[in-house]
């Protein structure tokens, strides 16, 4: 670092702030900084500041689970938030398993990292919570956990159960419908569920509540529940899936039985980017799991003292209209 501040003319606190990305320093001077250090072959070593400095420049991502594209869409915007401000995120999975969750943030604060983005497990405890936590900086994700203090991020809930139920009643007249698939013990289902029952009935629909199962959020979890249901009950004539995922599995499940567009109407939730590549074109609600991810780690920064430059807001659910509830033709062949 003496060296690298000899070359740029500057002194060895310049030399520091610039490596540790801090605002302080005007940008010619950095670019100066940057340069003489690239030459130098200089590499910031970032155990010994974190030792020094007691922070780690690490957060961690605890979800259910890495292959869901929700959460690899909410990563990306975690990310994109966090990195020009110097912190990288270690991702772990739970499973939905409390016991597990409670390990992997118990492992995560050994490591030091400086704060946690949490999708809570199903079964998570309020007090437990709180005490895993042991005063790290957290943000919750997608599922809040009550009476815990903590800052929460995601969608309106009751909103997609409302656009949902309105969209296949309202527009499409669909007489039998029904709220189908996510974890059976997770607020958001909950949520979703109620409302879409709510709107659906006063709308003067039939709620089948066969369809109107939970089921877990994987699209052969769904394509296996479809095939069974549509051995054992009557197909409504809309039904509003969980999940993107959830969608795919109904929707290999109809086509197999060559089940057409006009008697069975599917609608999507999230609207991950291969929605659009479904076979039909999935319609879905929006929830945008990138501004998800991004106002998450925006509303972690500054817990840590961080000014983000951004003031990005959590859109409404929105709904995309495509091919699987009718509002697009499928193209010939």
């Amino acid at each position: 670092m003496l060296d690298i501040a000899a070359a740029a003319g500057v002194s060895r606190s310049t030399v520091s702030n610039v490596m540790r990305d801090l605002p302080s320093v005007a940008p010619e001077v950095r670019a100066r900084v940057v340069r003489e250090a690239e030459r130098l072959g200089y590499l910031y070593n970032r155990g010994a500041a974190t030792l020094r400095m007691q922070q780690s420049h690490l957060i961690g991502l605890v979800i259910p689970d890495l292959a869901n594209p929700f959460i690899a869409e909410a990563l990306r915007g975690a990310e994109d938030a966090l990195v020009p401000h110097g912190y990288l995120v270690v991702s772990a999975r739970t499973n939905d398993e409390v016991d597990r969750q409670t390990q992997i943030l118990r492992n995560l604060a050994e490591h030091r990292v400086d704060g946690v983005m949490l999708l809570p497990a199903v079964k998570t405890d309020g007090a437990a919570i709180s005490k895993a936590l042991n005063a790290l900086p957290t943000v919750f994700l997608n599922r809040d956990v009550p009476g815990c203090g903590v800052e929460y991020v995601g969608p309106d809930e009751a909103s997609i159960g409302r656009l949902g139920a309105a969209h296949l009643v309202g527009v499409h007249q669909c007489e039998t419908v029904a709220y189908f698939g996510g974890p059976e013990l997770a607020s958001p289902r909950a949520i979703r569920r109620e409302q879409f029952i709510d709107v659906a009935t006063a709308a003067g629909a039939t709620v089948v509540e066969e369809w109107s199962v939970p089921c877990e959020p994987t699209p052969n979890a769904a394509y296996v529940a479809a095939q069974r249901l549509m051995k054992a009950s009557t197909l409504p004539t809309g039904i509003h899936c969980h999940s993107d995922e959830i969608a795919y599995g109904v929707l290999r499940a109809l086509r197999e039985n060559f089940v057409p567009i006009s008697r069975c109407r599917i609608l999507g939730t999230d609207n991950v980017p291969n929605s659009a590549f479904a076979s039909p074109s999935l319609t879905t609600i929006s929830v945008d799991a990138f501004a998800i991810g991004r106002v998450a780690a925006e509303r972690m920064l500054r817990q840590l003292g961080e000014a983000p430059d951004s003031r990005m807001m959590v859109p409404p659910a929105r709904l995309v209209e495509r091919e699987s509830c009718g509002c697009r033709v499928c193209e010939p062949g």
